[in-house]
């Protein structure tokens, strides 16, 4: 049997494990160790941008907005390629009531991944608060066609001929 030695620990891999841990006790809605262990993860590997996302979902889940909204933030610093961190960082900024803010980021998101439907959804549905009712059917009607079946419905339920 192999004795753990702390000069052979690698940071990287105990910051997964860190990340692991914080996913299963979030599967739990056990919020605050889930937060524990992501902080542990990013304290061990401080680019690790899932973890900060994961922590931000888990901070947001407790009622943690502002604290959500900056780790969404960090994580989009450390990596501005993820369309689910800009979608996750608009629906917090929806929430607070920055609709302008929300649908920037749901319009990024959308740009670095043109098929990721949430985004679609959630600018839509800011659209639609806005009565801007032609410009949230353009975003369900992409929706749709991407395969969504709420889009597909909501577009039928509303005289959109095509579906």
């Amino acid at each position: 049997m192999l004795a753990y030695s702390p000069a052979n620990a690698n940071p990287t891999d105990d910051a997964k494990t860190f990340f692991t841990s914080g996913e299963v006790k979030f599967g739990n809605n056990n919020f605050k160790g889930a937060i524990a262990d992501y902080t542990k993860a990013i304290e061990l590997d401080p680019k690790f941008a899932d973890a900060y996302n994961s922590r931000a979902a888990a901070k947001f889940s407790s009622g943690e907005k502002q604290g959500a909204l900056a780790d969404f933030t960090k994580s989009i610093e450390i990596n501005p390629k993820s369309a689910d961190t800009y979608n996750n960082r608009g629906s917090i900024k929806s929430d607070l009531g920055d609709n302008k803010g929300a649908t920037a980021d749901y319009t990024k998101a959308i740009e670095i991944s043109p098929s990721f439907v949430p985004a679609y959804l959630n600018r839509a549905a800011i659209k639609l608060d806005q009565g801007d009712k032609e410009g949230a059917t353009a975003d369900l009607l992409q929706a749709a066609k991407l395969g969504n079946a709420d889009a597909q419905q909501w577009l039928k339920s509303n005289g959109i001929s095509k579906w």
